[in-house]
């Protein structure tokens, strides 16, 4: 006959290692960083695993791109080409829902196409300030 008198603590064991476990989890479901050049980037945002992953990680970029249509669900696979104010490409890239990437310091434009649609911002990156873009796409 088997006792149930450690079934308490072997619970609380199991689920303090399942707390513990949760950015480990996060991580098994955040994109993995490209590369172009110099600049590294993540994307994705597909489902919800990925998308808590990737905003859990998003302090760590400068640069962060939001794609959504009219009624701010999270939209399509656009493609981002960030230039400099000279139009020298720097990254040219397809991108899911969420895009994160760290620049240098200085001004930007950056371009989105999605559905045959193009739009773009200019954007300055400065100290640890993060700057934003929301393409909103039909």
């Amino acid at each position: 006959m088997y006792s149930f008198k450690y079934l308490p603590s072997v619970l609380s064991i199991a689920f303090i290692a399942a707390l513990n476990s949760s950015p480990a989890l996060a991580d098994n479901f955040l994109p993995d960083v490209q590369q172009q050049g110099e600049i590294y980037y993540i994307t994705g945002g597909i489902g919800d695993e990925e998308t808590s992953a990737m905003q859990s990680e998003r302090g760590d970029y400068n640069l962060q791109i939001m794609n959504a249509d009219k009624q701010g669900h999270f939209s399509g696979y656009p493609h981002i080409i960030i230039t400099d104010m000279q139009h020298n490409e720097l990254l040219n890239a397809d991108s899911g829902p969420l895009f994160y990437t760290n620049l240098p310091s200085g001004r930007y434009i950056v371009e989105g196409s999605s559905m045959g649609q193009t739009k773009s911002q200019n954007i300055v990156i400065s100290g640890a300030k993060t700057s934003h873009v929301r393409f909103v796409w039909k």
